[in-house]
């Protein structure tokens, strides 16, 4: 088996950075062979000061310390600057370092953790990994056998960090949009890794735990796969959230993709890599028609044409521009499986049958929501009149000009809802007032409201007037405005009225009571394929 080539990887790795001035990489450094080949390789490509190695200690196996020692020794021999993170198991808010149950995730969540605090410290907004086409097999067989859709089968080898999810752990805010993870070396399969590594004497440490089936379901796949697939029996461990039978159905699934490629474990890979490939191909078709299609609406919404989505006839397009919109208003984290609508097919397919329905108005699907956070209202637009919302468009004659369309908006809280969860009414009420007593003399505070907004507002260009009334009972507030729910800051006094400071226009644009305004609004969410 050949090594990877300095110029392989180089195509392979512009296909996966983001469009940066400044492309320090940071990469994700266990000291095992696929991190160890991926510094070794970045370094052939970037001066050491355009590298950050990093080695996240976990204290859970006999073996962590000397692969701390090895990764430090292999970004010292490169002359890439290099950290070491130890995980404060216990410290919050890190549990106790487990010691059952899903220890996989639990594991997994604090390096990430670790990592993107780290990374986020040093201005560095690129975190490289190891994965590899093996994994990305693994990853792709795993993800179906839980119910995955083929094109949400494999990792991508570029995504945003994102917002992360609702765990305290795995919580990144509106910081984590602005991180990206690569994984260059998707396209090369376990056998050229080790080639490379032996190639150019790189020292590196095997995991004993990598091996060992009963540990997590990747292992326990990774067994599986081992030439001829299902050759030799495996236990899955118990915590797997898949049976046997459901991983053998989607080898079987992936080998019907490619089922001219001679070889089983080949047939798996160039099949992973048609996915791939159709994924790729389906995102570019998206981002096309919604740069294309989508018309214009208020801040925090999008307003989508009938007529121009009846232009798009592939299911697969259909499918991923309804998640990609979902997404962009849902209120839930960015990047995370709520804001996906837990992926359910069946409610992207309800979606999808009332959006690309051949007449709308006779089909009289009034507004609805169907996951995701997302209401999904009848509209009519016209370039010269206001926009016109409700279900009485199902029943309003269309006249030249008019197009009949449907916003995505964000859906109203759970107003009967007793518990604070993340569509509550009391989530969209936020009291800013001892936070700016705390910050009066240091950084702009930022407030990320509702996963949607972005809110800084700098004390040291307070109004004097504001200051000396949060000096007596006055509080300052963000509430919810208009039914599309944007933040309002208000000052509240005893005996006065609220006195809105800042809040959004329909454009995007801020309403404050200073011309040089010492509040900012801006809508956060990208619209992205990443």
């Amino acid at each position: 088996m050949s090594p990877i080539h300095t110029l392989e990887f180089a195509v392979a790795l512009g296909r996966c950075l983001p469009l940066l001035s400044r492309p320090v990489i940071a990469v994700a450094n266990s000291a095992g062979p696929d991190s160890t080949c991926l510094l070794f390789l970045l370094r052939q490509l970037f001066p050491p000061h355009a590298l950050l190695s990093i080695h996240v200690h976990h204290h859970l196996q006999h073996a962590s310390s000397l692969m701390a020692r090895t990764a430090a020794k292999n970004a010292h021999i490169l002359g890439i600057p290099h950290h070491l993170a130890h995980i404060p198991w216990g410290a919050s808010p890190f549990p106790p370092i487990p010691t059952t149950g899903p220890v996989e995730r639990i594991t997994r969540e604090a390096r990430y953790n670790l990592l993107f605090h780290l990374i986020s410290r040093a201005r560095v907004s690129l975190l490289a990994l190891g994965h590899h086409a093996d994994d990305q097999l693994e990853t792709a067989i795993m993800r179906l056998a839980c119910g995955s859709t083929l094109l949400a089968a494999g990792m991508r080898p570029c995504r945003r960090w994102g917002m992360g999810s609702n765990s305290p752990l795995a919580l990144f805010g509106h910081q984590g949009l602005n991180a990206f993870v690569l994984r260059p070396l998707l396209p090369f399969p376990k056998d050229r890794i080790l080639a490379t590594c032996h190639a150019n004497h790189l020292h590196y440490i095997n995991d004993p735990t990598n091996v060992q089936p009963h540990i997590t379901p990747r292992n326990a796949i990774r067994h599986c796969l081992r030439d001829p697939p299902f050759s030799r029996p495996v236990t899955l461990p118990p915590t797997a959230p898949v049976s046997l039978i459901k991983i053998k159905n989607a080898v079987l699934l992936l080998q019907d993709i490619a089922p001219d490629v001679a070889g089983e474990k080949r047939r798996l890979h160039a099949a992973v890599a048609k996915l791939t490939a159709k994924t790729e191909y389906v995102d570019r078709k998206v981002t096309s028609h919604l740069t294309q299609h989508v018309l214009p609406s208020p801040i925090g919404t999008l307003l989508l044409s009938s007529t121009k989505l009846l232009d798009i006839t592939d299911p697969d397009v259909r499918f991923t521009l309804v998640l990609r919109v979902i997404r962009y208003v849902s209120f839930h984290p960015w990047g995370s499986l709520r804001a996906d609508a837990d992926r359910r097919r069946s409610s992207i397919h309800r979606i999808v049958s009332a959006l690309w329905a051949s007449d709308p108005q006779k089909s009289q699907t009034k507004k609805f929501t169907a996951g995701g956070g997302v209401l999904w209202t009848p509209a009519i637009y016209n370039p010269n009149k206001s926009l016109r919302l409700g279900n009485q468009c199902l029943h309003t004659t269309l006249h030249p000009g008019d197009h009949f369309c449907w916003l995505a908006s964000r859906v109203p809280p759970f107003s009967k809802n007793p518990q604070q969860g993340a569509g509550s009414p009391t989530k969209l009420v936020i009291d800013l007032t001892e936070r700016l007593k705390a910050t009066m003399i240091s950084d702009p505070l930022q407030v990320l409201y509702d996963c949607r907004f972005l809110l800084r507002i700098d004390p040291l260009q307070m109004p004097t007037y504001v200051k000396s009334s949060l000096d007596d009972t006055a509080s300052i507030k963000v509430l919810p405005f208009t039914h599309y729910y944007w933040p309002k800051v208000v000052l509240q006094r005893e005996s006065h009225p609220d006195q809105v400071l800042a809040v959004p226009n329909e454009d995007g644009t801020v309403d404050a009571t200073m011309p040089q305004s010492w509040i900012s609004i801006q809508w956060v969410r990208p619209l992205d394929a990443i």
